[in-house]
């Protein structure tokens, strides 16, 4: 019976440490849903690879000199090349494919903002990101602590302005996403504040929609920023309006129009891209105002008393 209860004990403990040890993998390397970057092999098949990452790989091989002509996203026969001619003079194999850690090699330089060593901030903290001035700030107590430079978005793929908040972080074994990940409460898409494999990017606007910062620089703050950590993001990009504006509408132009009732002294909560029950009542108030029917619905009318541009 000692016997039997021994082996049950050390059953039950080695199924505790294998399922424990896989949740922590699967935590380490998990697939971040509908993430704005890329993270794969890149090499020549049919039809061929392309996308947003061959292109930042062939200007990032076009600027070392070993790509030549228009870059194009797609992985041809001239990228494949120029990545064998790169991992010639690397000493690495020669195959042709570009894998997540043949992007390292491509850098030479500084991979972290130049700070003296800084202790955690002791006051509640918040983020602020200035997509036009390529920034990233930590407030602490209201004060900016300590600033960092970022990429944000393509034009074509801008990063999303509004009042977000911290709901996920993550370590990452340095891939796309460099080694750290914190995810923003966006609703319409997968973004975060991350490291990246492609230093070089950092001081211009490349990402995907993500915020990229130097993985010693995310590395950094990762530990002072809990979840919930509100993250404020602003821009000025072109944003298309269409009325009308009514309560379940989701988007990048509700977070503007949340702006503007704030401007006019009206709280539709916080500029989260919701119009929510919130907004309704904030836009009700709005209405009555105005001497307008309380519909809680965004017109024209209610668009021009906003000045939304």
């Amino acid at each position: 019976m000692n016997l039997t209860f021994r082996i049950l004990t050390i059953v039950c403990v080695v199924l505790l440490v294998v399922t424990v040890g896989v949740n922590i993998l699967q935590r380490f390397t998990q697939n971040v849903d509908h993430c704005c970057c890329e993270s794969r092999d890149l090499y020549l098949r049919q039809p061929p690879l392309f996308g947003p990452d061959v292109l930042e790989l062939q200007l990032r091989l076009k600027t070392l000199g070993y790509f030549t002509g228009d870059a194009d996203g797609v992985y041809d026969s001239r990228t494949a090349e120029a990545v064998r001619a790169a991992q010639r003079d690397l000493g690495v194999p020669v195959d042709g494919i570009a894998r997540v850690e043949f992007w390292h090699l491509l850098y030479h330089g500084e991979d972290a903002t130049d700070h003296e060593e800084l202790a955690p901030p002791e006051g509640e903290l918040h983020i602020e990101i200035y997509l036009h001035k390529l920034e990233l700030t930590v407030f602490s107590d209201g004060e900016p602590y300590v600033t960092y430079p970022i990429s944000p978005g393509r034009p074509a793929t801008p990063s999303p302005m509004g009042e977000w908040r911290i709901v996920d972080k993550s370590y990452r074994p340095n891939d796309a996403f460099g080694t750290r990940w914190m995810r923003l409460s966006v609703p319409w898409g997968g973004y975060g504040v991350h490291g990246t494999n492609a230093p070089w990017s950092i001081g211009t606007v490349a990402s995907l929609g993500c915020i990229r910062m130097y993985n010693k620089d995310v590395e950094t703050i990762y530990p002072w920023i809990p979840i919930g950590t509100k993250v404020i993001i602003t821009g000025n990009y072109h944003v298309t309006f269409k009325t009308p504006y009514r309560r379940g509408r989701v988007g990048q132009d509700v977070v503007l129009v949340q702006w503007a009732m704030r401007d006019l002294g009206f709280c539709p909560g916080e500029a989260n891209g919701t119009f929510d029950e919130e907004m309704e009542a904030a836009v009700k108030e709005m209405q009555e105002f105005f001497g307008l029917e309380p519909t809680g619905i965004i017109g024209d009318t209610e668009f021009w008393l906003l000045g939304v541009q």
